[in-house]
């Protein structure tokens, strides 16, 4: 079953160049390589700049897991860290969705008809749609959900 980590964080103003450099190296390290990983987004708080959120999606929990607990993760998500004044990691288990322009009733995730929770494919509407997968050279910014950094930082670990 699919995942998402949400990784809550404060970023001091003097330190959002440094925090969105680091996030920038991350990112594209992260999504040339690691096992699992599906993809991430950084968001700012519309109403707190300090304020940031950092979510990734996996292909299960334990993908996330083996590559949090490894060395590697430690040192890429370093420079990030350092620039975090409070952080909250939260792991969620992805239990249904709806891509945009789904017609009513149908659910992407799910079967038609099988019971909540039971996950059998993940569909989306063709390129070019709302709600499609953003193409090569989109803003991989937009289209991430990444969290290597996000339970690190928060554990301290990182």
């Amino acid at each position: 079953m699919r995942a998402r980590i949400v990784f809550l964080v404060r970023v001091p103003a003097g330190r959002r160049e440094d925090f969105l450099a680091a996030y920038e190296k991350i990112r594209y390290q992260v999504s040339g390589g690691v096992p699992g990983h599906l993809g991430d987004q950084v968001c700012q708080s519309a109403t707190d700049p300090a304020q940031w959120l950092i979510t990734s999606e996996w292909r299960g929990l334990a993908d996330f897991l083996a590559w949090e607990a490894g060395e590697e993760h430690r040192e890429l998500v370093r420079p990030l860290r350092e620039c975090v004044t409070e952080a909250r990691s939260l792991r969620f288990l992805i239990r249904a969705e709806t891509a945009a322009g789904a017609p009513v009733g149908e659910e992407t995730g799910t079967a038609a008809g099988a019971p909540f929770g039971e996950e059998t494919g993940r569909s989306a509407p063709p390129e070019g749609e709302a709600g499609a997968p953003v193409g090569e050279g989109a803003d991989p910014v937009t289209e991430f959900a990444a969290d290597p950094v996000t339970e690190a930082v928060a554990r301290g670990s990182a």
